[in-house]
């Protein structure tokens, strides 16, 4: 059986990475692109299914968690209103890729956008919508021939798209086997918006004829400094400002200081279950022996930087892995900061933790 990648993308970050490598120059003294820590535009954190794993006839429930790290410009005030639309209703699509499900998801909202409604529980759209449930359907096994070797799957799909704007249908664009999606993000202008202002992308969940299910690894404590850290905006502990300017902070060569040796750095951990990484059916060693999941964390903070952004938690081999700790340098503004520690399997399980630290 071919083995079923569960990566779950982003598919305007995928362009950007293939596009615009982050890359240090190596003399003069031009400033580098922010990391893909800094939540400083529309982003989608992460999307949580709580069955990474399903069976036929399962309700699914989604949850999104994104943030507009951008201020309006035209009020100079907060968060943009973010319209969130939800897209289901692919299944087992040829080939099984992604794709494949352009065509008639693009046809589905195109109905809509003529003011047709299409068959519930498909598609969902409004301002804040983060939460999505999918059906996933009784034949979404049968109606696929037994594989020659392996355990039969079916494949589910759920695009979303979050755009600080109005979602309109595109035409096809590209030449590319993957083709384009076929939504896009406008203002009230009709301008088109970028990728800091419209995030599409999907998810999938498997089905296996076996039953076999994928648990979200969860997190039980982030702490800063050692100290755990409350979920309560209002008991959020202070810490310095780094004096350094973000110019200075995105400057390489020139002699630079670096920004972790002339600002406090606080040490930014992540506590997790020994048991963290379930057994993967799919993943043996040499021997024949049923290895454990791959499982990593992603950092992110819409202020201050990290000297790294991601960190293993737990080896397919060796199990835990007890150095997950990043190092942090607040920003040199004073306000409230907010980090997102997103904990993820190779086999499409997550789960997220929010919190608050005050720069003074």
């Amino acid at each position: 059986m071919r083995r079923p990648s569960t990566l779950r993308l982003t598919l305007t970050a995928l362009a950007l990475a293939l596009a615009t490598p982050f890359v240090v120059p190596a003399a003069g003294c031009s400033g580098a692109f922010d990391p893909p820590s800094k939540v400083n535009g529309l982003r989608v954190l992460a999307i949580t299914a709580d069955k990474p794993y399903a069976n036929p006839g399962d309700d699914v429930a989604f949850d999104m968690t994104y943030y507009d790290g951008l201020v309006d410009e035209t009020t100079a005030e907060g968060p943009r209103p973010v319209q969130i639309t939800w897209l289901g209703g692919c299944f087992n699509p040829v080939g099984d890729q992604y794709y494949g499900c352009y065509e008639p998801l693009g046809k589905i909202f195109q109905q809509i956008a003529a003011g047709t409604l299409p068959p519930g529980g498909l598609v969902s759209q409004g301002v804040g919508l983060d939460q999505f449930t999918l059906k996933i359907p009784d034949d979404i096994l049968t109606d696929r021939p037994q594989p020659a070797v392996g355990v039969r799957y079916g494949i589910a799909y759920l695009f979303f798209a979050a755009c600080a704007g109005h979602i309109e249908p595109v035409a096809p664009e590209g030449s590319s086997d993957a083709g384009s999606f076929p939504l896009a993000c406008f203002d009230e202008n009709g301008v088109r918006l970028g990728a800091d202002s419209f995030v599409p992308g999907y998810t999938q969940v498997y089905v296996f004829d076996d039953g076999r299910v994928n648990a979200n690894p969860q997190i039980t404590a982030l702490t800063l400094d050692g100290t755990p850290l409350p979920d309560d905006l209002a008991a959020a502990p202070i810490v310095k400002a780094c004096p350094t300017s973000e110019d200075d902070r995105r400057t390489a060569g020139c002699g630079a200081e670096d920004p972790f040796t002339a600002c406090q750095a606080y040490k930014l951990d992540t506590t997790v279950p020994a048991d963290v990484g379930e057994l993967d059916p799919d993943a043996t060693d040499v021997d024949g022996n049923i290895l454990q999941e791959t499982v990593w964390i992603d950092y992110f903070a819409d202020k201050g930087d990290f000297d790294t952004d991601i960190k293993l938690v737990n080896d397919a081999v060796e199990g835990p892995v007890t150095d997950r700790a990043v190092q942090w340098i607040a920003p040199a503004e004073p306000g409230l900061v907010t980090f997102w520690a997103v904990l993820r399997d190779a086999r499409g399980g997550s789960s997220v933790v929010t919190r608050y630290v005050r720069v003074e």
